[in-house]
């Protein structure tokens, strides 16, 4: 059994002796420089719960990696149960591998005992927040399970190749920007600017990749970072799908965020999203599933050569590779091919198959709050795009004149999933009384990427008024 000693952890070279046979040459003809797996989100909380995990760690080991990247939320409810749970999972499947685990904590490690409907599962299993890690001590667990030393921030080197990490803090003890910025400023001088370095936190930092690049917050590390061309930065938290181009960015630096391993977050703003959790929900269309049995489970194989860096995407629930891997030029002074404003012109536009046309319909149904409505329901054969991945589909009702008078989005059941799970026909709905009141007007659907990019619109019958009005009027009376 791997006993994850002090020395495992702190090598500076630990995989290149034992993996050289079954790496001689890497995916991309010539053998990569350092190739290293990352994963984040493993949500641990009951040895059952390790099944994709341990999935994940024999795919890598089969891959001949030197490291594997966790990125934070190691466990769901923060108990030390679940981080020797974690901890026996990589003791099963890299016994003797001599790969060097790269692990830091997220919320979930701290506070995920008091996550209200988490605790209460928590408790149905017999578990107790007197577990909990923060509570015991967290450098006390962590020293204790993994016989390595805590700290807030670490640096480790495999194979010659820097990796910084930060830590999450707990809730209780503030933003860690400031502790990061301060490592940076006195630690540059060991920082060689012709090398690529690996920094990798649990959270998104702001204005990047899309989990972050939307969301309010500071922009101090962004900006620190940006003084580092060199530096490729990882974060997980945000549950969020690889198969959206925007999951890689560059900027000042590159960064690039870590889809789940445990379930995939599912967007607002969508007639199947997410939306109010205090039940007056006026949407009609079931949720997509974010959770779906905790099967969704991605993850990246980085492989570095002398002028570029590789990054596969794999769907460990299919067992497939993802999407086109993303190739980073270095070194990092080179071209910035993943900068949003270059990969909205080169990512593929889906398109509807040929002679593809639109079915409506109205049926009667209750809205998540179990309100009776009558619902506009519209089906039509999956768009496609060569290279690529449909996002969203975006109804709009268009009048006579052109003016659009409602605009209703779906996201593609599938946008997270292997593309082998996208229905090959989609069948939406959405508030019969949300359409126009007066006029005449057609349904016009669009499907679309990642970047907001339409595909050439298939189009209803011509409409007039509202759909069922009258019903809803009776029933109202």
């Amino acid at each position: 059994m791997n006993t994850l000693s002090r020395r495992t952890f702190l090598s500076s070279a630990v995989a290149s002796a034992g993996l050289c046979g079954c790496r001689s040459v890497g995916r991309f003809g010539e053998t990569p420089q350092l190739t290293f797996g990352v994963i984040s989100d493993i949500h641990v909380t009951t040895p059952d719960s390790t099944r994709m995990f341990r999935r994940a760690l024999r795919y890598f080991r089969s891959r001949g990696v030197d490291a594997v990247m966790v990125a934070g939320d190691l466990t769901d409810w923060g108990l030390k149960s679940g981080l020797m749970y974690m901890k026996d999972a990589w003791d099963a499947e890299m016994a003797h591998s001599g790969i060097t685990p790269l692990f830091i904590t997220g919320n979930h490690d701290w506070d995920g005992w008091w996550y209200g409907d988490m605790t209460l599962d928590m408790h149905v299993q017999g578990y107790s927040e007197d577990e909990a890690l923060s509570g015991l001590g967290m450098d006390k667990c962590w020293d204790e399970i993994f016989n390595e030393p805590f700290a807030e921030i670490r640096k480790r080197v495999v194979k010659g190749y820097t990796f910084i990490s930060a830590e999450w803090r707990g809730r209780e003890k503030g933003d860690t920007d400031a502790t990061v910025i301060k490592w940076f400023e006195e630690h540059k001088h060991e920082l060689d600017p012709t090398r690529p370095f690996f920094f990798f936190r649990h959270t998104q930092l702001p204005g990047t990749v899309s989990s972050g690049a939307g969301r309010p917050g500071p922009m101090a590390l962004t900006e620190e970072l940006a003084k580092f061309p060199n530096c490729i930065a990882f974060n997980g938290h945000t549950h969020w799908t690889f198969n959206d181009e925007r999951s890689i960015w560059q900027g000042g630096f590159t960064a690039v965020s870590i889809p789940s391993m445990s379930y995939t977050s599912i967007p607002t703003g969508y007639e199947n999203g997410s939306d109010s959790r205090r039940g007056d929900s006026k949407l009609g269309m079931p949720r997509l599933p974010s959770r779906d049995d905790l099967k969704t489970a991605q993850g990246y194989v980085v492989s570095l050569y002398p002028e570029r860096m590789a990054i596969e995407r794999y769907d460990f629930e299919e067992g497939k590779e993802g999407a086109a891997p993303w190739t980073v030029p270095l070194p990092a002074s080179s071209a910035r091919p993943y900068t949003f404003a270059a990969r909205a012109k080169t990512t593929p536009v889906p398109q509807f198959p040929s002679g593809a046309s639109v079915r409506t319909f109205t049926t009667n149904a209750d809205t998540r709050n179990g309100h009776w409505a009558i619902f506009m329901s519209l089906e039509f054969p999956s768009a496609h795009a060569a290279g690529g991945r449909v996002f969203d589909y975006e109804v709009k009702a268009v009048g006579e004149d052109g003016k659009v008078l409602a605009v209703k989005r779906f996201l593609s059941p599938g946008f997270y999933k292997a593309e082998c799970r996208e229905p090959e026909k989609q069948v939406f709905r959405f508030n019969a009384m949300d359409l126009p009141e007066t006029g005449r007007y057609r349904l016009k659907v669009t499907a679309r990427n990642c970047f907001g990019a339409e595909s050439v619109p298939i189009v209803s019958r011509v409409f007039e008024s509202k759909p069922g009005k009258e019903k809803v009027s009776k029933r109202r009376t």
